[in-house]
């Protein structure tokens, strides 16, 4: 509202648009993600069925691009094309949330901060990837990052990493660390194919 307030004041109606039918999908976003939120609160797993990864990519870099494009992060995001996999979407978009916005906190204050999201197809299953160039999981935490209330960040309540593996359960899938390719820390999510 606040970009379309300085575009309006320059003149620029074309900007005007487009930040208010940006904020429009945002709050169409905050909306669903609060109803999976009230649903998750209440042991509800809502739908679980074939879902186009492409919009789950689009509603994730949606809620997180200001955030990567504040941060001057480099980020290296799929190709539009991806299979379709079985999932919930808002709640999947959710998983790549924290996963992304913990890279953002992890590559803070570097000279070359960078992010990579990577989609590997198998057979039955796509792997969904975030990796960073941060420094990495404290090795004394390992999988305890899962656990509620452990994090490695000095202000973080560890309750995302949690959330994101139970969320991933209900799929059928799974979220685990892996080594990443830029160094840093990396995480993927497993889903099944639809």
């Amino acid at each position: 509202a606040e970009n379309a307030q300085h575009h309006l004041a320059a003149g620029r109606n074309d900007r005007v648009a487009a930040t208010l039918e940006n904020a429009v999908a945002l709050t169409a976003r905050i909306g669903s993600i609060t109803q999976e939120m009230r649903r998750f609160a209440r042991r509800g797993s809502g739908r679980i069925e074939p879902v186009a990864l492409d919009a789950v990519l689009d509603g994730t870099l949606l809620l997180v691009g200001d955030r990567l494009r504040g941060a001057n992060v480099a980020v290296d995001w799929p190709a539009r094309g991806q299979p379709a996999v079985i999932a919930g979407r808002v709640r999947l978009e959710q998983v790549l949330v924290n996963l992304l916005n913990n890279a953002i906190d992890a590559v803070a204050g570097r000279d070359d901060p960078r992010i990579a999201v990577l989609v590997e197809e198998r057979e039955t299953c796509v792997d969904l990837i975030v990796a960073d160039n941060g420094s990495g999981i404290d090795p004394a935490l390992g999988e305890e990052v899962f656990s509620p209330f452990v994090t490695g960040k000095p202000d973080g309540l560890g309750l995302g990493l949690g959330i994101a593996r139970d969320i991933m359960a209900q799929f059928d899938g799974t979220l685990r660390i892996v080594p990443s390719p830029l160094g840093g820390a990396a995480f993927m999510a497993s889903v099944k194919r639809a």
